[in-house]
């Protein structure tokens, strides 16, 4: 059975300032991209390399439908080099709910890792 390739679709978190980057020499983060126009990218189809290239953990298909950011409020990411773990950007300060956090620490336990909240010390 073959699994399907999720898309973005109308999730556009990663350019509302939640990340760090530069398109077309504007810096974004953790201000919105200027190429975000009313929660859309302007620029898909010719959007740099670097976007291109970023994929959240939802579109790698590591969370479950859920958890999409667009629809959650919080963007994971993948990071780190020697040891992965999941990066945790909560959109707003009630977005991590006991359900995701629940689902985290469950996550993280059978996958042998941690995960980090953004923005905590």
């Amino acid at each position: 059975m073959e699994i399907e390739q999720r898309q973005c679709g109308e999730c556009t978190v990663c350019c509302s300032g939640a990340l760090i980057g530069e398109a077309y020499g504007n810096r974004f983060g953790p201000k919105p991209c200027i190429f975000l126009v009313e929660n859309k990218c302007t620029i898909y189809e010719t959007r740099p390399q670097t976007c291109r290239n970023y994929q959240c953990a939802w579109l790698q298909g590591l969370l479950p439908e859920w958890m999409k950011p667009s629809e959650c409020g919080v963007l994971i990411s993948v990071e780190g080099t020697t040891q992965q773990y999941l990066k945790v950007m909560p959109l707003h300060t009630d977005a991590l709910t006991p359900e995701i956090i629940k689902w985290l620490d469950k996550w993280t336990k059978e996958n042998n890792t941690y995960y980090r909240i953004a923005n905590e010390n």
